[in-house]
């Protein structure tokens, strides 16, 4: 296999996408000379790839397993390949305190037992000194002798991973543009085709270090979006997942927009029709304007009509300036929620809470519960806030007292229980589509409705 250097322009060379092979395990490994050897073949030796955080993480660790299987390297995602495997790659997460532990703790156990590691993502690109000490520092970093890449360096994974096998440390966490979207890829789910839209964002929330690590918002071209979802449901996929920190504020720093990206895709996905389109996470601020372009799109029968509109809180004061510094206020979200539900009414909503912030008040909590049980929001992800070094909201004040930011994430939970948001489909038969995700043990298959609620179908492997 004969493989051109991956391509920072667009549009250069056609995609490659490696199969992924189900149930991979790492083959008996294979000799390459003598064991003090400087210099070693690919082909001989395995990686393990694993991966904290959301799709846009997926998306790149797909990218990075792309690259090194394209190299030679056996590249596996499976946890119970990490022993045999020569190097770790780890993908990593900034967005909460566990994910990062999680990650620093993998990175130390793998190091510790004399794997050569290569860390990567919004933790190394936020927090430089977890991996190279400051000038003048004689204190090792807290990951010493591990090497790392930054999430607009990608394409030199190889590199570090041949650096770390030869016993280096290996360091590339400049700038630079944005990875091409036609880098060799070995999708994490076969069926299920993550296209990253952007890096970055127009926010600047102050407990969030996202925005620390991927910077300002960075739009890919529109046409290599479109290329890059035509590549891929006519290598087969079922679905396309667009992924951004902020879908909605797509193309502002080209002069384009997710509208006009949609109206883009919608006839690649009817020249193609087996597959489906998955809108990702948007704030609010920036589709206020958008309702009647994005309402057209989400009623089109290939694409799902599903948003993930976060809110965090139910009170102005909390999102405010003072606060979070959301850019939006209650009513702006309400806008947006409602005028998704006139304009598609099978339209689901997710949203997104986190409890806690510091100086929220009882009643700004109250006000937040209201919401909620106002939408009766069928999907609801319900964090307690946590202080990420480096933000504003770290230093904040009044901090809420633990033991009352559990009190009021489990009075969201209950509430959140007590939602019946499907009982309309009792007793309906709906159309569903399935990526071959399978749950509950082996015994049942994940299928999604138009509206993306999630169906539990009895599964039965002999008719696949």
């Amino acid at each position: 296999l004969t493989v051109p250097p991956p391509s920072t322009a667009r549009g250069e060379k056609e995609a490659l996408v490696l199969p992924k092979t189900r149930g991979a395990r790492f083959k008996p490994a294979r000799g390459c000379g003598a064991a003090d050897a400087p210099a070693f073949l690919p082909e001989t030796k395995r990686v393990y790839l694993k991966t904290f955080g959301c799709s846009h993480n997926a998306s790149d660790s797909e990218y990075m397993a792309g690259l090194l299987a394209a190299e030679g390297y056996e590249v596996s995602v499976e946890a119970a390949d990490a022993a045999a495997a020569d190097a770790w790659v780890i993908n990593s997460c900034t967005v909460k305190d566990p994910s990062q532990a999680a990650f620093v703790r993998d990175a130390k156990k793998a190091r510790d037992q004399g794997k050569a590691v290569v860390v990567a993502g919004c933790v190394v690109q936020g927090d430089r000194k977890i991996v190279k000490a400051p000038a003048g520092d004689s204190k090792p970093p807290l990951l010493d002798g591990v090497s790392s890449i930054g999430i607009k360096q990608l394409g030199r994974v190889g590199e570090a991973v041949a650096a770390a096998l030869r016993g280096e440390t290996f360091h590339a966490l400049g700038a630079g543009p944005l990875p091409a979207l036609d880098l060799p890829k070995r999708r994490l789910q076969e069926l299920v085709e993550i296209v990253p839209l952007s890096t970055g964002c127009l926010g600047a929330c102050t407990y969030c270090k996202t925005r620390h690590a991927r910077g300002k918002l960075g739009s890919y071209e529109l046409e290599a979006i479109a290329d890059r979802a035509a590549a891929a449901l006519d290598d087969g996929v079922a679905e396309i997942w667009l992924s951004s920190e902020d879908t909605g504020a797509y193309g502002i720093d080209l002069g384009t927009s997710l509208t006009k990206l949609l109206e883009t895709l919608v006839p690649v996905l009817e020249a193609r029709p087996w597959g489906t389109l998955r809108v990702g996470m948007t704030n609010p601020p920036y589709v206020r304007d958008q309702l009647d372009g994005l309402a057209v799109a989400l009623r089109h029968p290939q694409v799902y009509a599903f948003l993930h509109v976060p809110v965090q809180s139910g009170s102005d004061n909390v999102l405010g300036r003072q606060g979070m510094n959301r850019e939006y206020d209650v009513a702006h979200f309400r806008e947006v929620a409602d005028g998704l539900r006139v304009r598609v009414p099978e339209v689901s909503l997710m949203t997104d809470i986190i409890c806690g912030f510091p100086g929220e008040s009882e009643n700004d909590f109250q006000e937040t519960f209201d919401l909620v049980e106002n939408y009766a929001f069928g999907l609801l992800n319900i964090s307690q806030f946590y202080a990420r070094p480096g933000t504003p909201a770290a230093k904040m004040r009044p901090r809420v007292p633990t033991a009352t930011v559990k009190a009021r994430s489990r009075r969201l939970t209950a509430l959140s229980a007590t939602f019946r948001p499907y009982d309309g489909l009792v007793g309906s038969v709906k159309s569903c589509s399935s990526c071959a995700e399978i749950a509950d043990g082996g015994r049942r298959l994940v299928a999604h409705t138009a509206s993306y609620v999630k169906v539990l179908v009895a599964f039965d492997e002999a008719l696949i």
